[in-house]
């Protein structure tokens, strides 16, 4: 029997390898740096799920950088799939910016 693999399987060592290379070494919240942040750490999931993916898909990267200061954060999207083979991935990470 063969295993099914998942977009998780495809983008969870992706997203932490990116994540760690391009959010995790910023000290400090710098609002003029998000939006740069924010496009070097989509092109790059999506570079790297392009080429490396173990299976052929489609890719969104959605990215959000939050300044940690307690003010609110709403966001929203919003996208029409297949739910019987289409999939969503979520990685979340923190640093002490």
């Amino acid at each position: 029997m063969s295993e099914r693999l998942t977009l998780a399987d495809d983008a969870q060592d992706i997203a932490a390898e990116v994540v760690s290379r391009f959010f995790m070494p910023e000290a400090t919240y710098n609002h003029s740096r998000v939006p740069q942040l924010v496009q070097q750490i989509c092109d790059a999931v999506i570079q790297r799920l392009t080429q490396t993916a173990k299976l052929p898909r489609k890719y969104i990267a959605h990215c959000a950088v939050i300044q940690k200061n307690g003010a609110g954060f709403h966001a929203l999207s919003a996208c029409a799939w297949n739910a019987s083979s289409d999939a969503c991935y979520v990685y979340k990470a923190d640093n002490k910016a």
